[in-house]
């Protein structure tokens, strides 16, 4: 699996699960145009992959032209396309405001949308077709306490995902997901609520008796955006360890015989 001479554009590049993702597409030949709205962040993460910078605000419909017609002009092509960025207020549902609720349409959901027309209209124009892969939330698959709005967009996210890959699949376009559980992202470590407890108390509920790290999350995303995933497309993936399939038995473990 070689991804030589390709061009990915990786949305929310600057740490965490884009700059891992950076690394992967780097290590296998692409070329990653890393985007932060932290101009020294994506300038940094650039310069550790051989990448190229760009620094904007993917919430912003003009910015986001901007940065396919930058794409155009410096790369000439566009293979792929990488989208990370997300962040959650935790709130109980009541006490969300209006200014909460819009804040999530934007920081989930709004950048994917045009991510996906923008990129869109490159391959049309092109005729050469690629690849868009999203990180979603298993917050999106089921009730989200106190993450009500975050989940929602999530959901909303992985209903865009299926509907793109119907409506691009004639252009050759493939668009996925990955839903992760709880990853050890820098963000969230340094989160005051991510107690000993509190990771303990996860790890203890996932079957694989581990959290993952953003690298686990970055290999999902590589897959997707690599020939590997040739036939996939409208999938969200979970990656989070077994722990949406894992549930309590309250009975007692049947007796086994030798």
């Amino acid at each position: 699996m070689r991804l030589d001479g390709q061009v990915h554009v990786v949305l929310g590049a600057g740490f965490g699960i884009g700059r891992q993702t950076a690394h992967a597409l780097s290590a296998f030949g692409a070329t990653a145009v890393c985007v932060d709205r932290d101009q020294e962040r994506a300038e940094k993460v650039a310069t550790e992959v051989g990448g190229i910078a760009w620094t904007g605000d993917i919430t912003d419909r003009d910015s986001m032209a901007v940065l396919f017609d930058f794409v155009d002009e410096r790369c000439g092509r566009l293979d792929g396309v990488v989208d990370i960025v997300g962040l959650s207020i935790y709130k109980q549902v009541q006490d969300l405001s209006d200014d909460d609720w819009l804040f999530h349409v934007d920081i989930v959901l709004k950048h994917a949308y045009l991510a996906i027309s923008y990129a869109a209209k490159f391959w049309e124009r092109t005729g050469t077709g690629g690849s868009m892969a999203f990180v979603a939330s298993v917050a999106g698959l089921g009730s989200s306490p106190k993450l009500a709005a975050y989940g929602a967009m999530k959901a909303a996210l992985m209903s865009l995902v299926r509907t793109s890959a119907v409506e691009l699949g004639p252009l050759g376009v493939r668009v996925n997901a990955v839903a992760p559980g709880t990853i050890r992202t820098p963000r969230q470590q340094a989160n005051p609520r991510w107690t000993p407890e509190l990771v303990q108390a996860n790890i203890e509920k996932t079957p694989l008796g581990k959290l993952a790290y953003p690298s686990d999350i970055a290999s999902v995303l590589l897959f997707l955006l690599s020939p590997l995933s040739g036939h996939v497309t409208g999938e969200s993936i979970v990656v989070d360890g077994g722990n949406h399939v894992l549930f309590n038995v309250s009975s007692p473990e049947p007796e086994r015989k030798a």
